[in-house]
């Protein structure tokens, strides 16, 4: 049996969970995609049209959605994409959809009320951004700006409200009404983080590992929003940057993601427990990942694309499923 099926994947009634343990998962991958030694559920399935890497990926109306990211664009040369494709999973098969108004990398992108809305990001030109647009028939819709500019940030969805958590310059904290319309700032978590994912679990924000001038990460910080307050979570086994995460019921799930020293892009994938106390090490990536997203498909996951090599752009286009049953 499977590591993650083992698990009994994301139920949080689940009162004995047993989860097979490699140490082995957490080995990092040479520049080129080989598979890697330990077992693994993750299979193949259709490639993305357009290979990329940072860029955000959200389920919408059951089929999971790429926005912007770097393509490479012949050898040594590095572009901005502003394509978006969405995969069904019933077809195995991608689609296009309408372009953004402009090409995004390290953007953010939420799903509410199956209104699908595209965060900040850097420009081509490199600069963070404070664009939000809403994919309304097949056009981009402005919407009002975040209240700053933010590239390699976070974006979760919890309750009525869309929170932008980290990202370059500042590391701010921001949360946006879709019904309203409006956005407000809020106190930041105590460590400033970019690189980092956001989940959501029991109406709570969980800001995930990430870095901040060099320094890579493995802990949490949680906030509540009825006191308005951040506490610290469990830390992750591994520190990591620059990877996907996703939160199906009480579980959240982290994969992928980058090094700097030893230089690396990560095969490790981690599971937080039924009781949000500790993360477990479940099956490993075929290969290292970084700049990657993670989304939940009904108990399985989903990691379209990301790049094989550590502060570098060499894309996969290939995407992966795990099966949680």
């Amino acid at each position: 049996m499977r590591a993650f099926a083992a698990a009994t994947l994301f139920m949080a009634t689940t009162a004995c969970v047993t989860v097979m343990v490699d140490d082995s998962s957490s080995t990092t991958t040479p520049d080129s995609p080989t598979t890697t030694t330990a077992p693994t559920g993750w299979v193949e399935v259709a490639p993305m049209r357009v290979a990329r890497s940072e860029h955000p990926g959200v389920v919408l109306d059951g089929e999971v959605v790429v926005i912007g990211g770097f393509i490479e664009e012949g050898v040594g040369r590095i572009g901005v994409t502003d394509t978006v494709e969405a995969y069904s999973p019933d077809t195995d098969t991608w689609r296009d959809l309408p372009n953004l108004p402009e090409p995004i990398h390290h953007g953010m992108a939420a799903v509410f009320a199956e209104r699908l809305f595209a965060l900040g990001g850097y420009s081509s030109g490199g600069d963070p951004v404070d664009s939000m647009w809403e994919l309304v028939g097949d056009a981009w819709i402005d919407r009002p700006p975040l209240p700053g500019a933010v590239g390699a940030g976070a974006a979760v969805v919890v309750d009525d409200w869309v929170y932008v958590v980290g990202g370059s310059p500042d590391g701010g904290f921001y949360r946006y009404h879709p019904e309203s319309n409006a956005w407000a700032e809020l106190p930041g978590p105590a460590v400033q983080r970019e690189h980092l994912t956001a989940a959501s679990r029991d109406g709570e924000v969980w800001a995930i590992a990430g870095r901040w001038q060099g320094e890579i990460f493995d802990t949490i910080e949680i906030y509540n929003s009825e006191s308005q307050t951040w506490r610290s979570g469990p830390n992750l086994n591994e520190a990591r940057s620059g990877f996907g995460a996703v939160a199906i019921g009480e579980r959240i799930v982290v994969a992928g993601g980058e090094l700097f020293s030893p230089e690396a892009a990560l095969t490790s994938v981690e599971m937080l427990d039924a009781d949000g106390a500790a993360w477990v090490l479940i099956d490993p990536l075929p290969h290292g990942l970084h700049g990657n997203p993670l989304v939940g498909l009904g108990s399985d996951l989903l990691l379209p694309g990301g790049s094989t090599r550590a502060r570098d752009v060499i894309n996969d286009g290939r995407t992966y499923r795990l099966t949680g049953e």
